[in-house]
């Protein structure tokens, strides 16, 4: 687990400004990454064969397809401005 100490010191590096709340939600969020991959770290691959392909599931091809509206896509936006999402920085401030 990673403690909000090290987090602190990522942050600043990072240029990030991080408080109370936010600092235990992204504590808890990297240390359910860190368990993940300490996890996928301890399987036995010994007798897998990573070259394999299965050929019965073949990759469908690129095709250019048509999107929907972007009028449609943004009316559920709660700000939207020249066809683009409006994001809101920490605090609701623009």
């Amino acid at each position: 687990m990673i403690t909000t100490e090290e987090l602190r010191k990522i942050a600043g590096l990072a240029k990030l400004s991080l408080d109370g709340a936010d600092l235990d939600a992204l504590a808890a969020d990297i240390g359910g990454v860190i368990d993940f991959a300490d996890a996928v770290s301890r399987c036995d691959l010994t007798d897998a064969d990573l070259t394999e392909y299965d050929e019965d599931c073949p990759l469908r091809g690129d095709e250019v397809r048509a999107s929907r509206p972007v009028e449609q896509i943004l009316a559920n936006a709660a700000e939207a401005r020249n066809g683009y999402f409006i994001a809101r920085g920490k605090g609701g401030v623009k």
